[in-house]
């Protein structure tokens, strides 16, 4: 307890700054090996001046924990520091990386892991594509990461939870503070599956606004790869996808209606270079070494009955919502295209949307 008060201590030297401190534990090990660390040594740390050096080493012992630990306990909260075998070793590589972790539930350290984030206002259709891909995911062994915000976020983690797996959400707040307020039953579900709610804020902490782009180097950092579900252009999952290119990690995103705002975003990503994702089996099959589960092969129950044809626009119609129009302007012939739609429409593999668009149903959601 008294090891992890020192802990404590440097997180609460938040005029260090994530970056600094991460450097002092990777060159000196914990928290008291800095402290007694000279001034020469500590300059050898990229970024460090000798004003920001000098003040670490006369105010550490001086300086009151972040929190107590009686705090933490009682909240029914713990602390996990760097060096302990349940930190999450892909968030160990960034250089940012928090010192330490407030958690409730389970970390996952080892496990392979992808965060799949979106937008707060997003379809119903961008909804039921981050419940099928997590779930699917979760199911291949991957443990899926997202931020438990409303909208895109929250719809992954339920996806994860609906196949009885692990998810992790990484909150803007202290762990005793429910962020949003309506997500109360979805933390609860998150723990009892095996999961668990960190975050690097102690208790108290409330979720300020420059908190979430903060949080999201966590979450992309605790991922080999991000998937971006909807995002307009404004959109805090781009800040995300940058802070993931800048770790190195793989990004994807899923094409949307050009016409539609919450596409803009991840048309945006695509453009600059990000993996283009239609199936959760691309992230299978990606990630294939890394999974400790069988991949999932995908289901035949969509295919086996359709004829090449059909099947060519069931594909064409899973990527965006198109209109006869524009499938006639593709080149398809009006009498093999209307007999298509209607084959496909009967047997509940399309649906015809109010603004004449038609649209693959994806499988989990068509009518048994």
């Amino acid at each position: 307890m008294h090891d992890q008060l020192q802990w404590l201590k440097l997180m609460s030297m938040s005029w260090l700054g994530p970056t600094l401190q991460a450097g002092l534990i990777k060159r000196f090990i914990n928290p008291i090996n800095a402290a007694k660390a000279t001034i020469e040594e500590i300059l050898d740390i990229q970024g460090f001046d000798y004003k920001r050096a000098a003040r670490f080493l006369r105010e550490f012992y001086e300086t009151k924990p972040i929190c107590s630990t009686e705090e933490i306990s009682e909240k029914g909260i713990r602390f996990v520091n760097y060096n302990e075998e349940e930190y999450p070793v892909f968030l160990k590589e960034i250089a940012d990386a928090p010192v330490g972790l407030f958690v409730k539930g389970k970390l996952c350290a080892k496990a392979p892991t992808i965060a799949i984030v979106g937008s707060r206002n997003g379809t119903q259709m961008g909804y039921d594509i981050a419940r099928e891909f997590a779930s699917t995911l979760a199911k291949a062994g991957f443990v899926i990461i997202s931020g438990l915000a409303l909208g895109i976020d929250t719809h992954a983690h339920i996806g994860a939870l609906e196949a009885k797996s692990q998810t992790i959400a990484v909150t803007a707040s202290g762990l005793d503070i429910v962020y949003p307020k309506g997500n109360q039953k979805v933390r609860k579900r998150i723990i009892e599956e095996g999961g668990a709610i960190v975050s690097e804020y102690p208790p108290g902490m409330p979720a300020l606004p420059w908190h979430f782009p903060v949080r999201n180097r966590i979450i992309s950092g605790m991922s080999m790869g991000i998937l971006v579900i909807e995002a307009n252009a404004q959109s805090g999952s781009l800040i995300t996808a940058r802070l993931a290119g800048e770790q190195n990690r793989d990004i994807f995103a899923i094409p949307g209606n050009i016409n539609q705002s919450c596409a803009q975003g991840t048309i945006a990503l695509l453009k600059d270079g990000a993996e283009i994702v239609t199936d959760p089996e691309d992230l299978i099959n990606y990630y294939s070494d890394s999974l400790p589960n069988r991949p999932i092969k995908k289901s035949k129950t969509i295919v086996d009955d359709m004829t090449d044809d059909e099947k060519k626009l069931y594909d064409i119609l899973a990527k965006e919502p198109l209109t006869v129009d524009s499938l006639l302007d593709n080149g398809w012939k009006p009498e093999i295209l209307f007999s298509l739609l209607l084959q496909l429409e009967m047997r509940d593999y399309i649906i015809k949307l109010p603004n004449n668009c038609y649209q693959s149903r994806l499988k989990e959601n068509r009518r048994k």
